[in-house]
């Protein structure tokens, strides 16, 4: 592959630099807009090429040293965004989703927004440099130490540090000899909760320390606005990896959910529950709630968390583009990565729901599906992003439809 010296102008999603050579756009890992770059390419075609970053010859004003190699866009890419300043991180995670909202979404979704004066933009969880937030990380265990996969590879880059997680979950991994509880090769995942102690977990089976069994099941608790909640979660289950980010998301969703006394709520990919208890509170009683997701041991864990709510349940199910259900009051939405698709979207704007919550981890998802909405009738009420994911490209959008 050459090599060639281009002038970065944009951000695209999946964060890589965007430049042109002659008629060729070219995507560039590492870069920054308004950089000039040397590109190794990596992938060529007749109307784009992919590449990395050879050499920096004029740095963005923004550029900041990398801290953690190990996690740079080159390598693991597990802090791909950690050559830009945080609050520039943000304004180009914000400009990312702006551009998915007007190429993906179109001129229905861009102009409905300036209707109605809501300009998304991805904010801040917490007052922190971004290091040092996550309570949970997936490694591979290596005959000494962990190791991470390098970017678009199946070679594994041994790690020294980890500055992404929380300072006892990074102690827990590197001053605590692993090498006789886990095999070479196993993927084991660390876990700081909210309460009780942390954990390593491979195969289902966890350890508080090395040759120490702990329970797989570990109690996360989240601050609402007025009370706190429990959550019984599997270790090795989802829940968001920022410490900030259950709470965050939590209220956001209730706030603009709307839930009222006695209302029908049907939450779409509910996971263990995390939104499924304060809504199932908020309707009380002479309301229900019905959680559907995938996994069947998150749907597990989230009966638990139910537990005492005979109004509300969960069941195992996959997720079609059929509503599971008539009708409804309240629809919350927290689906993958790859969104709702527009059937499913269209099929929940045309239900005789309220108030719809959508929860996206993908700009372009989030667009195409908010788009779907409004050309079914909705109207956007709020679009708020937030940075659970610092020192990376990826961003959390949490948008409210009536």
């Amino acid at each position: 592959m050459s090599t060639l010296r281009i002038e970065i102008t944009d951000i695209a999603h999946g964060g890589l630099g965007v430049g042109r050579d002659d008629n060729r756009v070219v995507f560039v890992r590492g870069a920054l807009p308004g950089e000039t770059v040397d590109v190794e390419l990596t992938k060529e075609r007749s109307k784009w090429a992919r590449g990395v970053v050879a050499d920096v010859v004029v740095p963005s004003p923004y550029r900041v040293p990398v801290a953690w190699m190990e996690g740079s866009a080159l390598v693991t890419g597990a802090a791909d965004f950690s050559h830009a300043e945080l609050s520039y991180q943000r304004q180009l995670k914000t400009n990312v989703l702006t551009s998915a909202i007007r190429r993906v979404g179109g001129s229905e979704i861009t102009e409905h927004l300036a209707e109605v004066n809501i300009s998304p933009e991805i904010s801040a969880v917490d007052a922190t440099d971004g290091w040092h937030t996550r309570t949970r990380a997936d490694l591979v265990k290596l005959p000494q130490g962990f190791g991470m996969h390098r970017e678009q590879s199946h070679d594994i880059v041994p790690i020294s540090e980890l500055p992404i997680v929380v300072p006892d979950l990074e102690e827990m991994i590197f001053e605590l000899d692993w090498d006789r509880t886990f095999k070479p090769g196993k993927r084991v995942r660390f876990v700081a909760p909210s309460t009780g102690e942390n954990i390593a977990i491979s195969d289902g089976k966890a350890y508080s320390a090395p040759g120490r069994r702990a329970d797989n099941d570990i109690l996360e608790t989240v601050a609402s606005h007025s009370e706190f909640f429990d959550y019984h979660v599997a270790a090795d289950g989802f829940w968001q990896v920022h410490f900030r980010a259950p709470g965050v998301l939590q209220r956001e969703v209730l706030s603009h959910a709307n839930v009222q006394h006695g209302d029908s709520v049907l939450e779409l990919f509910s996971g263990a529950g995390l939104f499924s208890v304060p809504l199932a509170k908020a309707t009380g009683s002479t309301g229900k709630l019905l959680g559907i997701e995938g996994s069947s041991r998150a749907v597990a864990d989230a009966l638990k968390n139910l537990g005492g709510m005979k109004w509300a349940t969960a069941r195992a199910e996959q997720i079609k583009d059929d509503l599971p259900v008539g009708t409804a009051d309240v629809i919350v939405a927290d689906p993958p990565r790859n969104g709702l698709g527009v059937e499913l979207a269209t099929n929940i704007a045309s239900s005789d729901a309220r108030s719809i919550v959508l929860v996206s981890c993908d700009p372009a998802s989030a667009a195409r599906d908010v788009a779907a909405m409004l050309k079914a009738g909705r109207k956007v009420q709020s679009m708020n992003g937030f940075d659970i994911f610092p020192h990376t490209h990826h961003l959390e959008v949490v948008t409210s439809l009536a």
